[in-house]
């Protein structure tokens, strides 16, 4: 039962704390709304007692305060008694000169000759003392009302004003006196409301939640199918036949479970027996396996073998290729080289027509096959992997202008038009004298299949960590097949033309380079015609890097 007063407990406690504050709110209300009311009619009142009786203190005061005093103080005690709010009052003229204090009432007559004149104690209180209407003013911190009531004679003469000091501490009482009241009745209040909703918790909801609570309990030990009866329309009963509808369904639940348990208890025997001979069979094909995987090995181990033995010998072959292509390099260079000298001193001397075309024919076709034997060589270098490029930084804009200076004949020749569009600030890191070849091969390219009058643009971007160059042309255009075959050793884009300045290894030469540079070389042409565009990419380098 601890549980359910506790659960009331929780219930009420709210309940009861919302009540209690909005009981101490409109209190409070009711209490500021009095007390301004009272604070209203106690300064109207004060102002008009302060209205009705300036007339007689001031007539009094000039008939009896020279020669007769006490009788004046005693006129003007008996009018501050008709109102027990007034504490105090002065009379003064419109000088602020004061002519009578009630303090005199105790103290005696104030003797103007010995003590002094008196006036009142600021600028602003004589003004208002001056002023021909009343005007008040309110302490609220010393809990006071000042009325300066002025004295107007028939005619309108104004000489005299009396200031009254009310006390404000009379409504302080009124105020205690409603807060003891309400206080009182707010106790009373709270504990027979208390009472009143304890005990219609306990009836309409601690009472119906402990059965649903005992109900849960017997469910808990297993006990399906409990039913609670509560005779209630609101949600208390709903619940309760939303519980006892679960406990009828968890019952008919347990009872499919427990024949659903022992069905699959069979079954799972049944399997059990299958899986045994399936296990056994299994066992059977692992000892096939094992028998093939022993014999995968041996086979692994002897094809490595095989391969190591193949690599060993492709590298012998590539290492013999190479001997092979510098040392017949070198063989055909040695007879061409006083063949290019000797022919043109032939050429000079000879003064036979015939003779010196056929020279020339000679010359032509060494200076070919030289050609050929110093790209071969150049080509062999770079598929060497011995070969070490020596990188520096390199400023694109200005390499590219120095290559161009070099070529500027060929530029004359065919009065083709160059733009060099490269901004100055790409720095590559790249083999000095590669990058100069490279760039060499794709600008005579340009040139050679380039028409009369034509144009060659070359352009630089930047992509991530790297420049893509771009040489472009307006010359005789590619197909896509000549396209696929650029780059193959020894091949020649036009074979219509059998000049002797093209060895079909200056692409090939190219495409090493970039490569070697961690590059990529592509070429792309809208057809046959319409002019060629070589790209290339090299990788950049900061332009502050040392």
């Amino acid at each position: 039962m601890v549980k359910f007063h506790s659960l009331r407990i929780k219930l009420i406690l709210p309940i009861l704390f919302i009540l209690i504050i909005i009981f101490f709110a409109s209190s409070y209300i009711i209490i500021d709304r009095e007390y301004n009311a009272a604070r209203t009619s106690l300064i109207t009142n004060v102002e008009s007692f302060a209205s009705l009786s300036v007339e007689s203190l001031v007539n009094n005061h000039l008939r009896y305060y020279e020669s007769g005093f006490y009788q004046y103080i005693q006129i003007v005690d008996n009018l501050m008694n008709l109102n027990n709010d007034i504490i105090s009052l002065q009379m003064v003229d419109v000088n602020g000169k004061i002519l009578f204090d009630s303090a005199e009432i105790d103290d005696g007559k104030y003797e103007e000759f010995f003590n002094g004149e008196r006036y009142l104690e600021d600028n602003e209180s004589i003004e208002r003392a001056a002023a021909s209407t009343a005007s008040t003013k309110i302490y609220e911190e010393k809990k006071l009302i000042e009325i300066i009531q002025p004295y107007n004679e028939e005619w309108g003469r104004h000489d005299y004003s009396v200031r009254f000091y009310a006390s404000l501490s009379s409504l302080d009482d009124m105020t205690n006196e409603m807060v003891f009241t309400i206080s009182v009745l707010s106790g009373i209040f709270i504990i027979i409301s208390f009472f009143l909703i304890f005990i219609l918790f306990k009836w309409f909801i601690t009472k119906p939640v402990g059965e649903l609570i005992k109900g849960v309990r017997l469910m808990s030990k297993g006990e399906m199918g409990q039913t609670v009866k509560i005779n209630s329309n609101d949600e208390l009963g709903e619940l309760s036949s939303a519980f006892n509808n679960m406990s009828i369904a968890l019952k008919e639940s347990q009872d499919k479970l427990k024949d659903y348990s022992e069905n699959l208890e069979k079954l799972v025997k049944k399997r059990t027996e299958e899986l045994d001979e399936k296990n056994k069979y299994l066992k059977e094909i692992n000892k096939d396996l094992n028998l093939a995987r022993e014999n995968l090995n041996k086979l692994n181990k002897t094809l490595e073998k095989r391969v190591k033995k193949r690599t060993i010998e492709v590298d012998t072959l590539l290492k013999q290729k190479d001997e092979f292509v510098n040392q017949l390099g070198h063989d055909l260079k040695t007879p061409l080289m006083p063949l290019s000298t000797l022919i043109p001193l032939l050429i000079n001397k000879e003064n036979d027509p015939t003779k010196k075309e056929w020279l020339e024919v000679l010359e032509r076709n060494v200076d070919y096959m030289k050609g050929i034997v110093i790209k071969t060589l150049e080509l062999a270098k770079l598929n060497s992997p011995k070969t070490k490029f020596s990188l520096e930084k390199i400023n694109l804009k200005e390499e590219v202008e120095r290559t161009i200076e070099n070529k500027m004949t060929l530029f004359d020749n065919k009065k083709i038009k160059l733009k060099n569009n490269i901004s100055n600030g790409y720095f590559v890191q790249a083999d000095r004298l590669r990058l100069e070849e490279l760039l060499t091969n794709l600008i005579e390219n340009s040139i050679k299949y380039n028409k009369n009058s034509g144009e060659i643009s070359i352009n630089a971007e930047k992509e991530k960590n790297f420049v893509k160059v771009s040489v472009k042309d307006t010359g005789i255009g590619m197909s896509g097949d000549q396209i696929n075959h650029i780059f193959d050793e020894f091949y020649k884009a036009d074979q219509s033309r059998h000049d002797f300045e093209s060895s079909g290894l200056g692409m090939t030469i190219s495409k090493r380079i970039v490569e070697r540079h961690n590059g990529k070389i592509w070429v792309e042409s809208p057809g046959i015609g319409k002019g060629t565009t070589v790209y290339f990419t090299l990788p950049l380098v900061n332009d502050k890097t040392k």
